[in-house]
């Protein structure tokens, strides 16, 4: 990939995203713009290999405008890079087909890594992004006042392990605050009131 198109309107991430596509790219050929018009004749005129996108920063840039381009022109590859709000941020990137998705506080490697499988043909996903989404997708469950995300699935199922709260946070890279506020929900959800009930909750669940 080599012709890259920059859609954004925050001039500071515009200028350190130059920055790092000519590290990673020998000469690369970069156009900006910052409108939803700019955009669609950039696309028309030029041969882009690569959108990197912030939808929340194009002026008058509409919800199924991703899937027209991917439409339109299918072999430009997409790139949003933006901040996680909500599962809504995500859902051009799971139901379009949108090549990959980077949270704009990442680190400069990772939009190296995310080049680098894109052009290989794959998906990519950053992981500050993947571990946001872990807090806000919810696990199918036959209860509906009970449902869990996948976060707090994790972490009862390290509870019901005999995993303390200390090593837990540890090992999802999560302070102990953020675990414990988990683990509030937890019982909150299920109706439980001690770490003791909470495992016995899991036998029952089978979640072990």
């Amino acid at each position: 990939m080599k012709n890259f198109l920059i859609a954004d309107s925050e001039n500071l991430h515009i200028i350190g995203l130059r920055h790092t596509l000519k590290k990673r790219v020998k000469t690369p050929n970069l156009k900006v713009v910052n409108s939803r018009e700019e955009l669609f004749k950039c696309l028309d005129k030029n041969n882009i290999d690569c959108l990197i996108i912030d939808p929340n920063n194009i002026f008058l840039f509409y919800d199924d405008d991703l899937k027209l381009i991917k439409i339109n022109y299918p072999s430009c590859k997409i790139i949003i890079l933006s901040y996680f709000k909500n599962k809504q941020t995500l859902d051009s990137f799971l139901k379009d087909n949108i090549n990959g998705f980077i949270s704009k506080d990442c680190e400069e490697q990772t939009i190296f890594d995310a080049l680098y499988k894109i052009q290989n043909g794959e998906r990519y996903l950053c992981p500050k992004t993947l571990n946001a989404l872990m807090d806000v997708l919810v696990l199918p469950s036959e209860d509906s006042d009970q449902k869990l995300t996948i976060r707090e699935f994790e972490i009862l199922k390290q509870i019901a392990q005999g995993n303390n709260g200390k090593n837990i946070a540890s090992d999802l890279f999560i302070s102990i605050h953020t675990f414990r506020t988990h683990r509030k929900n937890i019982m909150k959800k299920t109706g439980r009131h001690t770490t003791s009930e909470l495992i016995l909750y899991a036998l029952e669940k089978k979640i072990m």
